[in-house]
């Protein structure tokens, strides 16, 4: 979701303190930035509510990982969560989590970092920014941060999705996958990736900008925190609808060769040919609903955490 600058910061924060216009980073609803820099307090509280959101709804994370990697048959979220529950440990549920954790600060502060100066760049006014420019400037920005991080992508996939027991943990994922695989392996899926970036970030901010604006012509300029909270979500899952299957792409690219075993796909192509050809439209929609229900309570919990953990650094 994107907050654009004119978003009104809550009680206690100073006025020169700026929202800014990349959001949802932390999978929460807003992150501020003091004087054009991202505060260590502020990059701290973001960092704990990122990792109690990603843990909170790692399960969900997870089965949605497990329905997109079952090419050819169809299993239920029952039976998903079923699939976790054999394995005997609630440890089951949280697989993969570890990375997903780890890698939320530094891909944050990338994207942050980036977004400044490719603002800079494209934007002579940064006050005055474009909806086509930001787009690009947010585009650009995540495929940086993407770029950068996305080894652990593909550890966090490997995880969530490999028959317990095959790696004890991330830095045992990475050493076997560059053993096994080399160190190509660790970015397979990158291209449906950077593909997605683009349109993913044009229809959420897109659609973000049309009810922001709605909501300040009814509300006065001063729309209740909430009722943005609640565009930015439906700005998402909008974004998400559309850019879903180039997810499921990347997620099968990533799962692939485990162990050093040959290869299935070739590329995103013939992920694509593969898949309609054996599962259908529906295939490509695979692991949809899990991942639509965890936006809700991701972004409540990140929004009460971050600001809790705010308050307390602050105090």
């Amino acid at each position: 979701m994107r907050l654009t600058e004119d978003f009104s910061p809550p009680a206690g924060l100073a006025r020169s303190a700026q929202p800014s216009a990349l959001a949802g980073l932390f999978g929460m609803p807003l992150l501020y930035l003091r004087a054009g820099t991202l505060s260590a307090k502020l990059l701290l509280s973001g960092g704990v509510a990122g990792a109690v959101s990603r843990t909170a709804t790692a399960p969900i994370d997870r089965l949605k990982f497990i329905l997109q990697v079952q090419d050819g048959q169809l299993i239920t979220i029952r039976q998903g969560f079923s699939l976790m529950a054999a394995e005997g440990s609630y440890k089951a549920y949280f697989r993969g989590n570890g990375a997903n954790v780890i890698k939320n600060v530094p891909e944050t502060a990338l994207k942050l970092t980036c977004n400044d100066r490719v603002k800079a760049m494209i934007a002579h006014d940064g006050h005055s920014v474009t909806l086509g420019q930001s787009v690009a400037i947010g585009g650009i920005s995540g495929a940086i941060a993407q770029g950068t991080i996305y080894p652990m992508e593909v550890i966090q996939t490997r995880l969530a999705v490999s028959p317990a027991g095959t790696y004890r943990g991330v830095a045992n994922a990475f050493s076997k996958i560059v053993h096994q695989e080399g160190y190509k392996a660790l970015f397979r899926g990158i291209t449906p990736c950077m593909v997605g970036i683009i349109p993913y970030a044009g229809l959420d901010i897109a659609a973000f900008e049309v009810m922001r604006e709605k909501l300040h012509e009814q509300y006065d300029h001063r729309p209740p925190p909430q009722y943005l909270l609640l565009a930015g979500m439906l700005s998402s899952t909008g974004a998400q609808l559309v850019a879903y299957p180039l997810g499921l792409i990347r997620t099968r690219l990533q799962a692939q060769g485990m162990g050093g075993i040959p290869l299935k796909y070739n590329g995103m192509f013939d992920v694509i040919r593969k898949t309609l050809a054996l599962e259908g439209l529906r295939g490509m929609y695979k692991g949809l609903t899990p991942n639509l229900m965890k936006i809700a309570p991701a972004a409540g919990i990140s929004w009460f955490v971050f600001e809790e953990s705010r308050r307390i650094l602050q105090a």
